[in-house]
C-alpha cells in the first residue's frame, strides 16, 4: 500500500508555502498540504489510497470540503484565525463559480502536478 501513495508524499515533502485564491473579490490564503489532506479524509473517510485520484469525479460536497480545507490549512500557515465555514465558501462561489477551477489549478501545483509551465532543461 505505501508504494501506491509515496509519490503523493514525496511531492507533499517538499517545503510548501500557501498561496492567495481570490473568490469572490476575497483573497483568501489557501495550502493543499499533508495537513489539508490528513483533513480531507478525515471529513469525507477518504482512504490514503484514494488521495491520488482527487478532483476526480468528485461530488460538490467533496469539492466543496477539499477547496475548505486548503483555505483552512492556508489560514493556519499564514498565521491567521480562519472564521469562514463551508457553507460562508459556498456562498462565496456562487458569486464565483470559476473559483472551484482556480483551487484545482492550485491543488495540481501544489501536489507537483502539470500545470502547463515548461521547464528549461538542464545543460550537461
Amino acid at each position: 500500500m505505501f508504494s501506491t501513495i509515496a509519490p503523493i508524499l514525496t511531492k507533499l515533502n517538499k517545503k510548501m508555502n500557501y498561496t492567495f485564491i481570490e473568490i469572490n473579490k476575497e483573497k483568501l490564503p489557501i495550502k493543499f498540504g499533508f495537513n489539508a489532506l490528513r483533513k480531507y479524509s478525515s471529513k469525507t473517510n477518504t482512504s490514503l489510497q484514494d488521495l491520488d485520484k482527487l478532483g476526480v469525479d468528485m461530488t460538490l460536497d467533496d469539492a466543496l470540503t477539499l477547496i475548505y480545507c486548503g483555505i483552512e490549512d492556508g489560514h493556519r500557515a499564514a498565521k491567521q484565525d480562519c472564521d469562514l465555514s463551508v457553507d460562508d465558501l459556498a456562498d462565496l462561489i456562487d458569486g464565483d463559480f470559476d473559483s472551484i477551477g482556480k483551487a484545482m489549478e492550485i491543488l495540481a501545483e501544489q501536489m507537483g502536478g502539470n500545470t502547463g509551465k515548461k521547464h528549461k532543461a538542464k545543460k550537461k
